[in-house]
């Protein structure tokens, strides 16, 4: 696996451990041929690199997380008084990994061809038609697709019925167009 942008002081110690360890249990639960990982600064201003294969390269080579290192350091939010054992920690107190786990649900639909969002667009339609929506993409399949499969991954069982459709559609297209593209 490919790695840019790891190798400046700014990164912690600690959150190339975060990253790591998601990276590691999603790829456990998801296999996915991922060919790497870039830490970049602002990823909404500057333009992704391309990661499309080229007619050189597989589809498994373009697939890859890019994470900005202005989500991954945080300020810093004074600590809240309450005993540990009452207290899980949630989405806001684990941005690394929860900015892992979006990327890693983009790269899952890069994975499967993108051929999961038309099953999105059904979901959302359908979530719309019945008064719901429950904010999840608000007709961008593609945001759809993270926002559930991140629902899922963070809130497991307790994630709504939209999300948990939005992620078994991304992962089963992601598996067909990985076990595709392994037997070819």
């Amino acid at each position: 696996m490919e790695l840019v942008g790891f190798d400046t002081a700014e990164v912690e110690v600690q959150v190339v451990r975060e990253i790591a360890s998601t990276i590691d249990e999603l790829l456990t639960k998801y296999p996915l041929p991922l060919h790497g990982v870039e830490l970049t600064y602002d990823t909404a201003s500057r333009p992704r690199p391309d990661r499309t294969p080229t007619a050189e390269q597989s589809a498994e080579s373009a697939i890859w997380i890019v994470l900005d290192r202005a989500v991954l350091n945080p300020p810093r939010a004074a600590p809240v008084e309450t005993r540990r054992i009452f207290r899980r920690r949630g989405p806001a107190e684990r941005p690394v990994y929860t900015a892992v786990v979006r990327e890693f649900a983009g790269a899952l639909d890069v994975a499967g061809g993108f051929r999961a969002r038309q099953e999105a667009l059904r979901t959302l339609i359908n979530e719309s038609l019945r008064g719901g929506g429950g904010g999840l993409g608000l007709l961008d399949p593609g945001r759809a697709l993270v926002d559930g499969f991140t629902e899922v991954v963070l809130r497991g069982e307790r994630a709504g019925a939209s999300a948990k459709e939005l992620h078994e559609a991304l992962v089963k297209m992601a598996r067909a167009e990985t076990s595709d593209g392994l037997s070819a």
